[in-house]
């Protein structure tokens, strides 16, 4: 038999705005306390028994009440929080006078100029108040000058009558020793209460949360707070009102957490929208507006906000009708980690909801970029289709959606992109036109789809850009493991002087002990096609590798063209061989390294044609073997190359990779790296993500 659970008992409040004379008059005084009591007594926010107006009621203003007439108010909502045994919220609206260390006292007389013993000494109110047998906490909001002078001494909540066994929040307007002004707490409050806080719970409290929020809204002023806990009795935490902007009180809304915190900062500059809290609602209070202030600017960035809140419903819901019986928390992290979308967001727990991610794709990435708006909302829906179904043709109610949208170029050009979708990271070193790496640009590709990109940094030396390396090889872990992926193949492109080192598969990358082509299949590149040797214009290095790529494609034989030690005998001798042959006509290979000018000879050859094939050391035993090897598997490279040289580190031979192959290094050029380059020069309409910083300026 189910025990049925004990109701919560009933909430109670007070809420005075104590009004003075003539100049001391405080304007907007009745204002903010109504606002403010309106909000603790709706039922879906503070909750509290709405009791009327006057001594006996649940809200007290005016002018000159009095400090009997409040004590009196004060009583009988103690008394009716006793009764019920529940808790207990007051709210004092209006002048304070002392602070600086001594007692503050709520002005109730309705002049400054009275003494202090006609004035409500609002410490020792309190501590009285929460010391009441039966109340089951105290929530107290003083808005007035010197507000944190109202403060319970220690002695009052541990010593008093229940002999700390109570609980007490308060809310102060400003420090003991500085002004509160236009009742900005008790106004900024009742409106946080409206609006909610995204990610806070489904309660709103007094806490750290709630008044950083409010500092940020309120800068005239510096409100605090404190709390005490010394209470076993049930109830759980003293909480001020429902948040309406959590996750699980919007559920049956229209938007997400997100969209609501939009919502309130387009809404902020306009009168009367504090209840506007859905779409259905604010397309209400849009129609009810004159045709005269539809023009007005703070009016029309409410409008953009609806036609954008309009196209999440529209996405949300053609995602929905596609895969919605089929979309799980790991689905939408895994395509949110092929969407140019931050990190947090990535990995946030628990998982973003398909609602989240495409607000944040629509209100977030396309305000970034107007120019590329709903790139990232078709690039995110794109990686769902692609992982629903990869080899599929996108379903009838996403391309009517992304037609509608004007989306479906790039929607179906980043689901084929997508469609070969081995993640890959390419490190580009950059030089400074000298000897010295400045920098590595770090692209993570998912296809042929460049998702995310960084730059590193880099110091000098070689030991500074392994350490480097390292940090971008971390990088790339920290999205392959959101998105559900390992890495295998890395292409490290490398200016020319930095190929006659040390082979970079062998640099000592990995935590600065292991070589990286141990633990990766690295590919070098030659870094000529993304920032040419002077004097070589990038238009021309594109065409040549096109060239290549075309060349490779019709040539009869396979294999490179294998240059004698003759056509290296100098570097005008290799000049002028290269002057008489078309520019990308072939892969050039290298048995034996010529004794000097081998640097000028390969940015040559690489100009010529960029790849290149040559010894991993100075002489080879057996050039005809090698060449045979090389003719062999040349549709495998440069794959078989990373795997002879994993597997002479190894120790183990692997019968369809000679290790013969493990002697040789290479530059390689292929179609990936041709997109690749041709994307990053601007030759193809690419996102903002896609290029590195110094391409965008």
């Amino acid at each position: 038999m189910t025990a049925l659970s004990t109701p919560a008992p009933p909430r109670h409040v007070l809420v005075v705005g104590a009004q003075c004379h003539g100049s001391e008059n405080l304007q907007g005084l009745e204002g903010a306390a109504r606002h403010l009591h309106k909000a603790l007594v709706d039922p879906d926010l503070g909750a509290c028994l709405g009791r009327g107006e006057g001594e006996t009621g649940s809200l007290l203003v005016g002018t000159a009440l009095g400090k009997g007439r409040v004590e009196t108010a004060l009583a009988v909502a103690a008394d009716k929080a006793k009764e019920d045994g529940g808790p207990l919220i007051l709210a004092l609206i209006g002048h304070g006078m002392g602070g600086y260390g001594g007692p503050m006292h709520f002005v109730t007389t309705g002049s400054m100029r009275d003494g202090a013993i006609r004035q409500l000494d609002v410490a020792s109110a309190i501590g009285t108040v929460a010391n009441e047998p039966g109340i089951n906490g105290l929530i107290a909001i003083v808005d007035t000058c010197y507000a944190a002078g109202a403060l319970p001494s220690a002695q009052a909540v541990t010593a008093g009558l229940q002999q700390g066994n109570l609980r007490l929040s308060l809310l102060f307007a400003a420090s003991a020793h500085l002004p509160a002004r236009d009742m900005n707490l008790s106004s900024q409050l009742a409106t946080l209460m409206e609006s909610g806080l995204p990610d806070a719970g489904d309660l709103l409290e007094l806490d750290d949360r709630l008044i950083k929020e409010l500092r940020s809204r309120i800068t005239t002023q510096e409100p605090s707070g404190c709390s005490f806990n010394g209470t076993p009795l049930p109830g759980g935490s003293l909480w001020l009102s429902h948040n309406v902007g959590s996750v699980t009180r919007r559920a049956a809304s229209s938007i997400g957490s997100l969209a609501h915190e939009r919502m309130r900062k387009v809404l902020g500059p306009l009168d009367e929208t504090g209840s506007v809290n859905t779409q259905e609602q604010l397309a209400d209070w849009l129609d009810q507006l004159e045709a005269g202030r539809r023009s007005h600017p703070a009016v029309r960035r409410v409008l953009w906000f609806q036609d954008d809140l309009r196209i999440c419903q529209s996405t949300v819901k053609a995602l929905e009708e596609s895969f919605g019986r089929s979309l799980t928390d790991d689905l939408l992290r895994k395509a949110a980690a092929r969407t140019p979308f931050p990190l947090e967001v990535v990995t946030r727990m628990p998982c973003p909801s398909l609602r989240d991610l495409v607000e944040h794709a629509v209100l977030l990435e396309s305000a970034a970029d107007p120019h590329r708006r709903f790139r990232a909302l078709a690039h995110f829906v794109a990686a769902l289709t692609h992982l629903m179904c990869p080899r599929a043709n996108l379903p009838e109610q996403l391309a009517a959606w992304a037609s509608n949208l004007g989306v479906s170029a790039a929607l179906n050009g980043r689901h084929t992109d997508l469609a070969h979708e081995t993640p890959r990271l390419v490190l580009v070193a950059a030089d400074d036109g000298g000897e010295e790496i400045i920098r590595v640009d770090a692209s993570l590709l998912f296809g042929s789809a460049v998702v995310h990109a960084r730059t590193f940094p880099c110091g000098r030396g070689s030991d500074a850009l392994e350490s480097t390396l390292d940090k971008a090889v971390g990088w790339a872990l920290l999205w392959l493991n959101a998105a559900g992926e390992q890495l295998v193949p890395i292409d490290l492109s490398v200016p020319t002087l930095w190929l006659l080192d040390a082979p970079p598969e062998e640099w000592r990358v990995v935590r600065g002990r292991r070589m990286l082509g141990v633990d990766y299949d690295v590919t070098t590149r030659w870094s000529g096609l993304l920032t040419p040797p002077p004097g070589i214009r990038l238009d021309d290095m594109l065409h040549t590798g096109r060239q290549l790529l075309s060349s490779l494609q019709s040539s009869p034989h396979k294999g490179p063209s294998w240059l004698s030690s003759d056509h290296l005998r100098s570097f005008k001798t290799l000049q002028e061989l290269l002057g008489h042959r078309r520019t990308g006509a072939c892969v050039w290979g290298v048995s034996t390294l010529p004794d000097n000018d081998f640097d000028l000879m390969m940015e040559e050859l690489l100009i010529h044609t960029p790849a290149l094939i040559w010894p991993r050391h100075k002489d080879v035993a057996d050039t005809r073997t090698l060449h045979a090897a090389v003719a062999e598997h040349w549709d495998s490279l440069p794959e078989k190359l990373a795997l002879a040289f994993q597997g002479r580190l190894a120790g183990y031979h692997d019968a369809g990779v000679p290790s013969s192959l493990a002697d040789i290094r290479a530059t390689w050029h292929d179609e990936h790296w041709q997109t690749f380059c041709q994307r990053r020069a601007g030759r193809a309409v690419v996102a903002p993500q896609d290029v590195t910083p110094k391409e965008q300026a």
